[in-house]
């Protein structure tokens, strides 16, 4: 059989499921090649533990040669562009040619789009601006404190409100006198899970004192008093501002033409390939269409399960077989409250609306994200172990009746 090339470009979440699911059954046969510029991987959803003190960058930080199985090939290069025509993909350290390509490159920030963010917010999406808004927490003496949402799409959907809910409990259990309002173009939370989710999630907010400002699109910041200046003709000023920067498609694959006029990688639904034979986009670089001409929501629960149905046909294909797996569009997410506490929301997005369930905050929710992040910091062998303790507790918690 003659050996085959799978490049696989970016090594967070969707790589190394990529990467990992193709070795088991590959490795030695054919070549698996991943590629990102960094050396090392940080796991995104524990930024906000870190930012009330709770995670230190070596807690969340791993080697990420130590996550990938044996048989992976790792290349620490910047991908430059991408030829989907000649199959070859031109990174820092040289030109790559490949078989099957699996893009996994996530979304680029560009908090650069709206004027006066990089001076005056506190970036809650970067491993730096985590650490910054840990220092600036501890140092607050009290006042007003803005989460700000800049535009949609962007990565995690809860990962604002849930900052909310951790600087809200931080600062109170501190005794420091805070106003905690959260502002989003979005009409409410979470709009992609529909308005039952939206509804619950925003009574969640307001139960803890959290102020929910829907329908504000942020145009420009005057770094001077942290004033917010929106196109609704509002503005607000804030004592400490934490942003979500806008978000856009990988500048490789905007340079290459392979991202649609909103500049993500449009692909099939069920499969994630794209126009090009041989090569797929998984994870939050997708646009993956859901009912109502919107896309699916960007987060890494659907960039692992998307990697799983890519590797699966790719190894189909390779094996003289037919590619069969299909991506259901299910996904849920461990929503943070603050005390030890987490909601749960999970559900099926691929139907005429969204039917998600939203379960009411437990210290069970909280201890199955815990251990959700033990596990993908940890070698493969105690992924596996870490896996049925998250499975069993999942058992153990389905009689919880649910809030909607």
């Amino acid at each position: 059989m003659e050996r085959k090339t799978v490049l696989i470009l970016g090594g967070g979440v969707g790589g190394q499921v990529a990467a990992n699911a193709l070795a088991s059954r590959l490795a030695g046969r054919h070549r698996i090649v991943l590629v990102d510029k960094q050396n090392d991987f940080s796991f995104s959803p524990s930024f906000l533990w870190m930012i009330v003190g709770q995670r230190k960058i070596r807690d969340i930080q791993r080697p990420l040669a130590a996550l990938l199985r044996k048989g992976v090939e790792l290349v620490q290069a910047e991908i430059l562009k991408i030829d989907p025509t000649r199959k070859v993909v031109e990174t820092s350290t040289g030109p790559m040619s490949f078989d099957y390509l699996i893009i996994s490159l996530g979304a680029d920030l560009a908090p650069e789009k709206i004027p006066g963010f990089q001076e005056a917010a506190l970036n809650l999406y970067t491993l730096e601006g985590s650490s910054r808004i840990q220092k600036s927490l501890e140092a607050f003496s009290g006042g007003k404190v803005a989460v700000l949402v800049v535009s949609s799409p962007f990565k995690c959907p809860a990962a604002p409100y849930e900052a909310a809910f951790l600087v809200q409990d931080f600062l109170k259990q501190r005794g420091k006198p805070a106003e905690v309002s959260v502002f989003t173009p979005e009409p409410f939370p979470m709009p992609t899970a529909g308005p039952k989710v939206g509804e619950a999630l925003k009574a969640m907010l307001e139960s803890k004192g959290i102020q929910f400002h829907p329908n504000h699109k942020v145009t420009n910041i005057e770094p001077d008093g942290n004033k917010m200046i929106f196109e609704n003709g509002k503005s607000e000023t804030c004592d400490l501002l934490i942003g979500v920067p806008a978000h856009q498609g990988p500048k490789a694959a905007r340079d290459s033409g392979l991202t649609n006029e909103a500049g993500w990688i449009a692909v099939d639904r069920e499969t994630l390939a794209t126009k090009y034979e041989g090569i797929y986009a998984i994870g939050d670089a997708a646009s993956v269409p859901i009912a109502g001409g919107k896309a699916l929501p960007k987060a890494g629960v659907f960039a692992h399960s998307e990697a799983e149905v890519v590797a699966a046909n790719i190894m189909a294909r390779l094996e003289g077989g037919a590619p069969g797996a299909k991506f259901d569009g299910k996904g849920w997410c461990a929503i943070e409250m603050g005390g030890g506490l987490a909601a749960f929301g999970n559900g099926d997005f691929y139907g005429e609306s969204p039917q998600m369930r939203l379960y009411p905050p437990s210290r069970t929710w909280r201890w199955g994200k815990v251990l959700f992040e033990k596990w993908w910091l940890s070698p493969a062998g105690v992924r596996r172990k870490l896996l049925r303790l998250v499975l069993n507790l999942g058992a153990k918690a389905r009689g919880i009746p649910s809030s909607l």
